[in-house]
């Protein structure tokens, strides 16, 4: 269904209802319509009142337009900035605490391999430690059971 298609028939269906309404609305009985006008006027009253109300706070921003100092100004856009800053560094502080922190379990790896000293130099050496997990690692306790039943 196209636009105009849609438009007239939500058209159409609004003519219909409103005939249906007008010619209900001609045989309600007295006091349904005394409430429906009482209805009525407090609603338009209450529309007047908002009406007023948003009006009053209307003119003050509006007559305070491009005069004095905006609220907030510059410092409520550091305030995000800043909190975005420290995020960042905090993240990048968290990376280098995790690099750091690898290396030295890689550091104290080597310390506790026995490996011949001409083996760091050599070229595979970092393949050999990517290779080298957790459980092939000796226990710091066990290093030393197996020097002391030497």
């Amino acid at each position: 269904m196209s636009q105009p298609d849609k438009t007239t028939a939500a058209d159409r269906l609004g003519k219909d209802l409103g005939r249906l309404l007008a010619t209900r609305a001609e045989q309600l009985e007295p006091s349904i319509e005394e409430r429906l006008a009482t209805a009525r006027k407090t609603a338009l009253q209450a529309a007047a009142d908002a009406r007023l109300v948003s009006e009053a706070a209307l003119v003050p921003a509006v007559a305070g337009a491009g005069r004095g100092k905006r609220q907030g100004g510059r410092w409520s856009l550091l305030l995000p900035a800043g909190v975005l800053l420290a995020g960042l560094l905090a993240l990048a502080h968290s990376q280098w605490m995790q690099e750091t922190l690898g290396l030295a379990d890689r550091d104290a790896a080597v310390l506790r391999d026995r490996l011949p000293p001409n083996a760091y130099g050599d070229p595979g050496f970092n393949e050999y430690l990517d290779e080298k997990t957790e459980d092939e690692l000796p226990k710091p306790d066990e290093e030393e059971e197996g020097a002391e039943g030497r």
